[in-house]
């Protein structure tokens, strides 16, 4: 603190000069406070009768609503008097104590040595006593105004103390409501000067309720604003919590060093700003109890949070200065949120007792705040919840615009699992199947189908398109239990399902002879994916030559949708670890697997064939950069989406485009805190950007269901016409000839077989797209350095730019620093190759769409 001392001097001896003497008694006389509280003392005390009985009931009715108004917040807050009253005495003695500092500033400046002391004999005697080594310190002045400005500032706290505790809510926002008896305080003069009338009292005692009542009025109209406690307590205001962000937390030891703040802001009873990380640690790596210590404020009052669209190397702090924590039921969690809330302006209402922990419901006000600016973790730090997983109790579901209900569960209703129920997997009218209880009791839903309103085959059926899915979760988060449900689910609705296992076998081992199409190698998933398109098309082909009626019975020519049963079947296409299976471009069958996927995710819906994909991380950058994989990454955003474990880092970086999560999900553990397994555990969109945590079904052995179910298959038609157009019907048609193999016999069976079928059709019949590495010139060494080419011919800017990218560059101050060019020429070269169809901007990223030398 003894720092602060000179800021202040200087301040004071730059700060202009106070009015004094009749000066200052002029400058108060333009005020209207003076003139209408000196009149109406006045005239009370010359008014008799019936003229006085009025003037009475006239202000004590204007006092009663003045009154009224204050206990009631609205937008009246521009009446005079709303201040806090601490500060009168405050400004008064300030006035004092100015006028004293002056005082004692000419006095320093005289001459206050003494002569020399002579004795009896007439020689000098030498004298230093106490007064005068005081007297003769160089830093005098100095310590003195230390002392003054001491004295002044425990005095304003003493007085600031004495009307806190007397009344309390005197500490409060402008929002509040003021108590009847701060109420009585400012308007109650208003309703006594005028009755002091009725009693009998000499002329000097109305002169002195005329004084009293120009005192009064001039204090109300010149009230000031309250004071932010910054300025109260720490003279510096903004410097002070700079100094103490530095030396508490930015130091080399701190928990984020070399950090800074920046759009500091001192509003009323608030402290706000932006959190800059300027090394590698992210911004939210500053806890609350840090910074409580280094600003000397409860935990509670701190909130640091990051929105979703700041990047990791900045977060919001807002710091509450002003705090009542000695007078707060601390289990009142309306009120502990009014007073540490983030958001300004919301409320928290509705708070009750549930079987798992707490509920309630938060109002965000119609400006400000959304409900899409509400985080967990804010909630949590305003409330001050135990437990460093405090986070992952909190689950948020919106209401509507601006209603969300916060769910704190400190027991997971879900640790216990949720058992198969075969009956739930039937499909209803909407085509939704249940594979699971999600976080609030209610049943976890998955669509297969979506109806086609209006649409109905000849038979009466429902017109119904199918539905894409994507699943993503690290190894044993649960992906293969929702798969497994979802194959029961398809062979109880009639609905045929294909699956190509990315583990070479070893997820589905057990499922081999229960699927009606299962594949163990990547090449064996490029030929379902290929037969699944031919069989696509023939049923486009089948559907145009078919009637279908509408809503009223009109029967029409060519039907453009799919009716299950009519005559075909549904059908899924299901891809595991598909991000494996595409992870080489190198490898032949990648492109082509790439091509189908994306003609299955475009144009197969309303042939009734859906195509679900699961990723090891929800980033679908993972799937390629190609148009074929920018077409993915947009079906697998159309539908269903499940996640499942994820890391931190995970969550963060989502490529989901419109789907990414409306609030920002919390990691998945490995087991809930009773110990059990959080395998199955994940998190269900709704359709939208609303995520539920929700927990699939189980069976220790789903096959054993399984076999009891009919197998759905493809019809002869399809089949054969599938088998016409390309090998990969051929593949499916000999589908048992390698079901007992492993993955390498099964695609050393199937190459052969493709081989086979390409000779029978024909060398200029090209019908599978297979784009092998191309072959280096005979005589050519494969390791050729190819430096002193680049020195010949170097390079031009738009290819150094696309391979940048096609390595892994996304933004351009990345790419300029791989290419070592200037940020405005990596900026041209990339419009140009946008231009050229040779790059896509996602989200601000970019990606390569074509090889450049295409």
């Amino acid at each position: 603190m003894a720092t602060t001392t000179p800021t202040q001097e200087e301040t004071e001896d730059n700060a202009p000069q106070e009015l004094t003497g009749l000066r200052a008694r002029m400058a108060q006389m333009h005020n209207p406070g003076l003139y209408v509280g000196s009149g109406l003392g006045i005239a009370s005390g010359w008014l008799s009768g019936d003229p006085l009985l009025l003037t009475t009931l006239g202000t004590t009715g204007v006092a009663a609503g003045w009154a009224a108004l204050g206990m009631n917040p609205g937008p009246w807050r521009w009446l005079p008097g709303q201040g806090e009253p601490w500060e009168w005495m405050a400004r008064s003695s300030r006035r004092g104590y100015r006028r004293r500092v002056r005082r004692m500033r000419r006095r320093l400046d005289l001459d206050h040595a003494y002569g020399p002391a002579v004795g009896s004999d007439g020689m000098l005697v030498p004298t230093i006593g106490i007064a005068d080594g005081w007297r003769h310190r160089d830093d005098r002045a100095a310590l003195v105004r230390a002392a003054k400005a001491d004295a002044y500032r425990r005095r304003s706290a003493t007085l600031r103390a004495i009307w806190a505790k007397g009344l309390p809510d005197w500490e409060r926002g402008w929002w509040r409501r003021y108590s009847p008896v701060e109420m009585a305080l400012r308007a109650g003069p208003l309703a006594a000067i005028p009755a002091s009338s009725y009693i009998d009292v000499p002329w000097w005692a109305r002169l002195l309720v005329a004084s009293t009542a120009a005192t009064w009025g001039a204090r109300m109209w010149a009230l000031p604003d309250s004071a932010t406690p910054a300025a109260a307590e720490h003279p510096d205001g903004v410097d002070w919590y700079l100094a103490r962000w530095d030396e508490w937390i930015a130091c080399d030891q701190g928990p984020l060093p070399a950090s800074k703040l920046t759009d500091v802001r001192l509003d009323e009873d608030r402290l706000t700003a932006i959190v800059v990380s300027t090394t590698a640690r992210p911004a939210l790596g500053v806890g609350q109890d840090a910074v409580s210590i280094a600003f000397e404020v409860p935990p509670r009052a701190v909130n640091i949070y990051r929105p979703d669209d700041m990047a990791a190397s900045r977060a919001k702090l807002t710091v509450k200065l002003r705090n009542r924590t000695g007078e707060l039921d601390m289990d009142d969690l309306s009120a502990v949120w009014e007073e540490y809330s983030p958001y300004h302006g919301s409320e928290l209402y509705d708070a009750e007792e549930t079987e798992f922990g707490r509920r309630f419901k938060l109002l965000m006000p119609r400006r400000g705040s959304s409900v899409a600016d509400v985080q967990p973790l804010a909630i949590a730090q305003a409330l001050d919840m135990d437990g460093e997983d405090a986070v992952s109790h909190l689950h948020l579901r919106v209401i509507d615009a601006r209603r969300i209900e916060v769910n704190e569960m400190s027991v997971n209703p879900l640790q216990d699992g949720v058992p198969l129920d075969p009956s739930a997997l039937v499909m209803d009218d909407r085509g939704y199947v249940t594979v699971g209880k999600d976080i609030y009791g209610e049943p976890a839903r998955w669509r297969l189908m979506i109806p086609n309103e209006g649409k109905f085959g000849l038979t009466g059926r429902q017109g119904m398109s199918a539905v894409h899915s994507f699943s993503s979760g690290t190894t044993g988060s649960g992906k293969s239990s929702l798969e497994e449900t979802l194959l029961i689910a398809q062979m109880i609705n009639g609905i045929v399902g294909w699956l190509a296992d990315g583990k070479y076998g070893a997820g589905f081992a057990s499922w081999t002879q229960v699927l009606d199409w299962l594949v163990k190698s990547h090449y064996g998933a490029m030929l379902m994916a290929q037969a699944a398109v031919d069989v696509g098309k023939f049923r486009f082909s089948t559907q145009m030559k078919m009637q279908w009626q509408d809503a009223d019975g009109y029967v029409m020519d060519g039907r453009s949708f799919f009716v299950p049963g009519e005559p075909f079947a549904p059908m899924q296409f299901t891809a595991d670890e598909f991000n494996e299976m595409v992870m080489d471009p190198a490898k032949d069958h990648v492109n082509s697997l790439l091509a189908s996927v994306s003609n299955l995710g475009r144009q197969t819906r309303s042939a009734g064939i859906g195509a679900r994909v699961y990723v090891q991380i929800p980033n679908l950058d993972s799937i390629g950069t190609n148009k074929h994989a920018n077409a993915i990454r947009d079906m697998l955003q159309s539908g269903n989406i499940a996640l499942f474990r994820t890391a931190r880092a995970d969550v963060d970086v989502m490529s989901l485009g419109s789907r990414t999560p409306k609030f920002r999900l919390e990691p998945i553990p490995e087991t809930f805190p009773n110990g059990a397994g959080t395998g199955g555990l994940g998190y269900i969109a709704d359709g939208s950007d609303q995520y539920t945590q929700s927990r699939m079904m189980f069976h220790p052995n789903p096959v054993r269901t399984a076999r009891e179910l009919p197998r759905p298959t493809l019809t002869w038609e399809e089949a054969d016409a599938a088998a016409a157009m390309s090998p990969a019907g051929v593949a499916y048609l000999r589908r048992d000839e390698y079901r007992h193999m492993d993955a390498g016999e099964e695609e050393e069976f199937l190459r052969d077989l493709v081989k086979q079928e390409q000779e029978k059709r024909g060398i200029n019949t090209t019908v599978i797209d297979l784009a092998p590495a191309p072959a280096m010139p005979a005589g050519m060494d494969t390791d050729v350095d190819d430096d002193d080419l680049d020195d010949l011919v170097p390079p031009s800017r738009s290819e150094l730019v696309w391979h940048a990218v096609d390595r892994g560059a996304r933004r351009n101050g990345e790419i300029a620093k791989v290419t070592a060019l200037k940020p405005p020429n990596v900026a041209n070269a990339t419009k140009r190759l946008e231009r050229l169809g040779k790059l896509t901007q996602i989200d601000r990223d970019w990606h390569t769409v074509d090889r450049l030398d295409a």
